[in-house]
């Protein structure tokens, strides 16, 4: 059965199998763009997906999560384009260390570089790794957060909460942002007329780092005609002359535990929304593992759907410990009515090859040689 979710701009592509490393891949349509949630083992995705990200996060650097950053590089070192990078505190270091164990004697001026965001609870601390420089890593600042949010563009916005795996663990939301819709109505109740204005209102809406000073709206007089006034709070016009809409989100948890101030912070991100991607380690047997390794089993991951009521819900990095009982993990499950469950195959990434598939061959000549793919 095809799966049609109710997003405008977002595509979301889950590139692993339930034993595998977790790998979310959302497409933002109209951009032509990709965000990519972890990169553990990715040799799998193709080139032109990899090129086209604009922002990687990490929820954290344990191996599986982390290690196929090589990948990333590899495919887009020589390209001219910079790859922000999100991840829990130390993560710019990590990146630096991991990158100086490659010797970039040759690199070109028209490389890549990486611009990576250390996301702490209250503020970010960013660093340029720049290619022509060999990816030698620069410090550009801080800057305070006073909102969850620490990634947007015109069209999609993620959001992010710290959570405890024994490391800092990264949680995310990703949000369509919402377009502004003029209620008419709301707006002839305040006296305000259609004009040009508007489009810069929405142009603001879209880009709320565009900057703060005052809008010139245009405003009914007593006497029928109109004139220009100054609006300050132009956060507040929107919010009182804008449609309701309804957010759609994706939810991402990957490796945390199940202690009271996770499921805070779980709860206070991820309610409601549209498809929830979220890691179920263990099975309901081995909850004291789940306990001791800071991770989820099926029954908390139960009582999490419980509280976060998605339409959609994928459960994914089951421990390699059930590989034959993997099974198990769907009839554990029991989402909330209204919630659909979501299946993933066992594995997506490629078997590993043996010495026996591969046969030397002589080389017989061109006329003895065959072209590749007959055999």
């Amino acid at each position: 059965m095809s799966i049609h979710f109710p997003f405008r701009y977002l595509e979301p592509t889950f590139f692993a199998g339930l034993l595998d490393d977790p790998v979310l891949l959302v497409r933002v349509r109209p951009l032509g763009s990709n965000l990519l949630f972890d990169c553990g083992q990715i040799h799998h995705l193709a080139k032109r997906v990899l090129t086209a990200i604009d922002a990687l996060f990490i929820s954290h650097a344990h191996m599986d999560h982390w290690m196929g950053i090589d990948t990333v590089t590899r495919h887009l070192h020589a390209s001219s384009k910079t790859i922000d990078l999100y991840g829990p505190p130390g993560i710019a270091e990590k990146l630096g260390h991991r990158l100086a164990g490659y010797d970039w004697n040759l690199a070109e001026n028209y490389w890549g570089s990486y611009r990576v965001h250390d996301v702490h609870p209250r503020h970010i601390e960013s660093f340029l790794l720049s290619g022509p420089e060999g990816f030698r890593k620069r410090p550009l600042g801080s800057r305070r957060r006073d909102d969850r949010i620490i990634y947007r563009n015109r069209l999609v916005q993620v959001a992010s909460e710290t959570c405890d795996h024994r490391v800092d663990s990264l949680i995310f939301r990703i949000s369509e942002r919402p377009l502004l819709r003029i209620d008419k109505r709301q707006l002839e109740r305040l006296g305000l007329l259609p004009g040009p204005w508007l489009k810069e209102l929405k142009h603001r809406y879209a880009h709320p780092d565009s900057g703060r000073a005052p809008l010139m709206v245009l405003r009914r007089t007593a006497t029928g005609g109109s004139e220009e006034v100054a609006v300050e709070d132009v956060d507040q016009l929107c919010r009182r002359i804008a449609l309701p809409q309804t957010e759609a989100a994706i939810g991402y948890i990957s490796d945390v535990g199940f202690s009271a101030a996770n499921r805070r912070r779980i709860s206070g991100l991820l309610k409601g929304v549209q498809l929830l991607i979220c890691e179920n380690t263990f099975l309901r047997e081995a909850k004291a593992r789940a306990r001791a390794s800071r991770h989820l089993c099926s029954d908390d991951v139960n009582q999490l759907l419980d509280e976060l009521r998605p339409d959609w819900f994928l459960p994914m990095h089951l421990s390699k410990s059930f590989n034959r009982r993997w099974r198990e993990l769907y009839r554990e499950l029991q989402p909330p009515a209204g919630t659909g469950l979501l299946e993933l195959p066992v594995h997506v990434t490629p078997a590993p090859l043996r010495p026996e598939a591969l046969v030397w061959r002589q080389y017989q000549g061109e006329k003895g040689e065959a072209e590749p793919g007959e055999d």
